[in-house]
């Protein structure tokens, strides 16, 4: 699979051009420019940083240069770099975190950028250990991951230009070695707590000392600079866990059985790449996902496959649990439990004793013209794949057929990232990635830009034929590990005018303009954002379908005193957004939205668009976080064409989406203010 080259948001595409600028070449001749060198992400007062940036070109010819970003770029930290080396060096005064900032372009005319936040600690100081098991062995690849209780509520000002961040977290992780041991350095002194956390089923994963969370784990203090502070863990054996039996059967649509088919059981948190108290599976797979399988039909500890016999019927064993179900066979749709086609919307099986009746019915794949999607998982900030789980759901069925409705696909991408899914009838998909770890779920957007949105009516939707439609590659970038902490936020989704829960519905949880958390809905719709620092954060709901919410404020406190926030969603959209009648899923070419000119703009820009049915029409902008900011249109419009203008003033500098829409057709296009 080409991975195409991964650019960062606004300073991206920014700072692209003014590098274009110096070297303007024949578009035909512009070379492709990738950072292939990783940031160290601590530092420490008072102590020279340094990193030797490296970035590549696909054409041996050209000769790369290495920039830091400009002074006027608010919030990114200035350094010093080497033009010719790359070599990045700052000197920090104040603990905190840092927004780096470092670009690439070579005399070919191609570029890349790489941004990256670094904590920078107080001393230099250092928590060890040893983790055994109840006969004192050590355990290996034990993640040990290390928060900051102290909250901290104020900053000292650096200026305009500083780079520094507020509010947020000291975060620090390792794992042991072989001898279960394990060091780690840069640490800030205070208070912290301490988690362990189980590289297998083998032992179960703890807070310090032997407690089953955050709250009630024992505070540890690092104050010795001399000397390190020792925090020892014994994990606690799960060979004692009892296991209860869980059963079912599998038949298709006419109640006939199915034999051999296979049905999978997967831990509810391994499934949805969640980091609850105890159990972080985003760390787990940040540190494994290369190393183990962690596919949903895998062959991991983590995956219970068993089959069917020939009366269609199963019987699985396992340990006490949230889990989540689902079925295949050969000439068969793959089916959730209690008939769900997405994994989001799985309704997840709680086992605590021996259950019967989970059941299955499986609906023949249709006879109609199939088409397929491939494409990549890419991370944005050094180009390279990331594991996930891929979700592509169909926008409207426009055949009668036993779905009678929109219908879903899952499957899981190799540990490069690459995906392939086949199988899916002629229309038009929204295709969603669950990355595995510490990254924001995004929407594949079509953009040259290597962008893609976390926001399902800012997505672009794939048209799918009787072939498959290649490189649809999906951009996610790693939260901060400011963000990092054993705080959260919860709350309930439910549907607008009603107390009915919405399952699978993603809230995020962001800060200065940053995804720092998220979670996914359950069945009854309740969530609970896990991870956060302490401090304040902006809440939001994306649910394919429904109509977006306004972002509520919410808080994060060690104390015990978090928010709680619920949201009305409002579903009549019902996952539907296009109502033509045709089969190439291609937009109608006489409804059209156009460039915004000039692009970036500041103060103001022109939008034209055509309508080619008189009908209601709106034009609206959102911002990179997916809130509706202007209503630039909204009303009866005759067929005909039209342009508006935006103005950018009282606006932050930054990219915009602004979203066309009529009873026959959903547009969207990015623009770029600057001011």
């Amino acid at each position: 699979m080409k991975l195409r080259y991964g650019l960062l948001l606004l300073t991206t595409i920014i700072f692209g051009n003014v590098f274009a600028q110096k070297s303007p070449q024949p578009i035909s001749k512009v070379d492709q420019v990738k950072f292939v060198s990783q940031p160290p992400l601590t530092g420490v007062v008072d102590s020279l940083y340094t990193y030797t940036a490296k970035a590549v070109s696909n054409d041996s010819t050209a000769k790369i240069y290495y920039v830091s970003s400009p002074t006027w770029l608010n919030l990114v930290q200035p350094v010093k770099v080497d033009s010719a080396t790359g070599l990045v060096t700052f000197t920090p005064k104040v603990k905190g975190w840092y927004t780096i900032g470092v670009f690439a372009y070579s005399t070919k005319g191609g570029y890349a950028a790489q941004m990256f936040v670094v904590t920078v600690t107080g001393a230099n100081y250092v928590v060890s250990g040893t983790v055994t098991d109840a006969t004192k062995t050590g355990i290996k690849d034990v993640i040990i991951n290390l928060f900051k209780t102290d909250t901290i509520s104020t900053v000292q000002p650096l200026g305009a230009n500083s780079g520094f961040v507020g509010q947020g977290g000291f975060a620090f992780w390792t794992i042991t070695d072989a001898n279960g041991k394990y060091r780690i350095t840069g640490v800030d002194p205070g208070s912290y707590k301490v988690r362990a956390i189980s590289p297998s089923k083998l032992y179960l994963s703890q807070w310090y000392d032997g407690k089953t969370n955050a709250d009630s784990a024992n505070v540890i203090r690092v104050l010795d600079r001399t000397a390190p502070t020792e925090v020892d863990f014994v994990l606690r054996s799960t060979y004692v866990e009892p296991k209860y039996s869980l059963s079912g059967s599998v038949t298709d649509t006419l109640k006939a059985a199915i034999k051999n088919a296979d049905v999978f059981l997967v831990p509810s948190d391994f499934a949805l790449n969640t980091n609850n108290s105890i159990d972080d599976y985003r760390k787990y797979f940040d540190v494994y996902a290369n190393k183990i399988d962690c596919r949903l039909e895998g062959t991991s500890q983590h995956v219970v496959n068993v089959k069917t016999d020939t009366n269609g019927n199963f019987t699985a064993h396992l340990t006490a649990g949230s889990y989540i179900a689902f079925a295949k066979a050969k000439g068969y749709v793959t089916e959730y439990y209690q008939e769900q086609s997405s994994l989001l919307l799985a309704t997840q099986i709680i086992v605590s004793k021996d259950t019967t009746g989970i059941n299955f019915t499986l609906a023949p794949v249709p006879t109609v013209v199939l088409g397929g999607i491939k494409g990549a998982v890419i991370d944005s900030a050094n180009n390279v794949g990331v594991a996930a789980r891929i979700i592509v759901t169909r926008d409207r069925w426009f055949i009668f057929d036993w779905f009678k409705g929109a219908r879903s696909y899952v499957v899981d991408t190799d540990t490069l990232g690459n995906f392939e899914i086949d199988s899916l009838p002629t229309g038009k998909y929204y295709v969603f990635a669950l990355p595995l770890g510490n990254y924001a779920p995004a929407y594949y957007y079509d953009s040259n830009d290597s962008i893609s949105t976390h926001w399902w009516k800012m997505a672009t939707p794939v048209p799918v034929g009787s072939s498959t439609v290649e490189d649809i590659d999906i951009y996610v970038h790693q939260f901060s590990i400011s963000f990092s902490g054993y705080g959260s936020i919860s709350g309930k989704i439910t549907t607008k005018g009603s107390t009915t829960g919405i399952p699978g519905a993603i809230v995020y949880a962001s800060k200065n303009n940053e995804i720092a958390g998220y979670t996914i809905a359950g069945t009854n719709g309740a969530y609970t954002i896990d991870g956060l620092a302490a401090g304040s954060y902006s809440i939001s709901v994306d649910n394919l379908g429904s109509e977006s919410t306004s972002s509520k404020s919410g808080s994060v406190s060690y104390s015990g005193s978090s928010s709680t926030l619920n949201f009305s969603l409002d579903q009549t959209a019902a996952a539907v957004t296009s109502v033509e009648q045709e089969t190439t899923g291609s937009q109608p070419t006489s409804f059209a939205l156009g460039q915004n000119y000039p692009n970036p703009f500041n103060p103001a820009t022109t939008i034209r668009y055509t309508v080619a049915v008189s009908g209601t029409v709106s034009l609206k902008v959102y911002n990179l976080l997916g809130q509706e900011i202007v209503t630039l249109a909204n009303g009866y419009q005759k067929a005909g064409s039209y342009q508006v203008t935006f103005s950018g003033q009282g606006f932050a500098s930054g990219i915009y989406f602004y979203r066309l829409h009529s009873q026959s057709a959903d547009l969207t296009k990015k623009m770029i203010l600057l001011q």
